[in-house]
């Protein structure tokens, strides 16, 4: 018996294999966080950071952008820089951003070091030393406590995407 084209080529519904992903790129499927007293930064996934802080975000193209964040979740698609009060953020993408410097507070003093001395060596080959508890974790990003205490910086949010190598001691 023969059979035509129309039997061998019936149109069958389209179902996508796999479900579309909703979830912004840059977060972990492990979403679970739990806070540091005292110091508005969060552990495990360290993505989100409460309260206002004073930071210096350095983009993937070599910018130096000075400002602001609010309650900032890092890993989100944009990161909304406040630079001058009055005046909207500047929302940079996710994607664009290097490392996030968290500036210490007038008065303040240097957090305590914690973790592994690491020495940090980015894509365009600047370097920055520090210790680091959670550099060898899954997540998109990791915090480092500088290891030169003489700087205003009080930890610094390295966006893995960036990073050429991670070396420890």
């Amino acid at each position: 018996m023969s059979r035509g084209l129309g039997d061998v080529y019936k149109k069958q519904p389209v179902v996508p294999a796999t479900p579309v992903a909703t979830a912004n790129h840059l977060r972990p499927m492990d979403d679970t966080l739990f806070e540091v007293p005292g110091d508005g930064f969060t552990a495990a996934t360290n993505s989100f950071v409460e309260g206002e802080h004073r930071v210096i975000i350095h983009t993937v193209e070599g910018q130096v952008k000075r400002g602001t964040i609010r309650d900032a979740d890092l890993l989100e698609d944009t990161i909304s820089l406040e630079q001058q009060s009055g005046f909207a953020p500047e929302r940079i993408p996710g994607k664009r951003v290097k490392a996030i410097f968290f500036m210490l507070a007038a008065g303040a003093r240097q957090p305590q070091a914690e973790g592994s001395k690491i020495r940090v060596t980015f894509n365009d080959g600047r370097q920055v030393a520090g210790f680091s508890q959670d550099f060898k974790g899954p997540t998109p990003g990791f915090f480092v406590i500088p290891a030169d205490t003489r700087t205003n910086t009080a930890r610094i949010f390295i966006y893995r995407a960036s990073v050429q190598a991670v070396a420890e001691g």
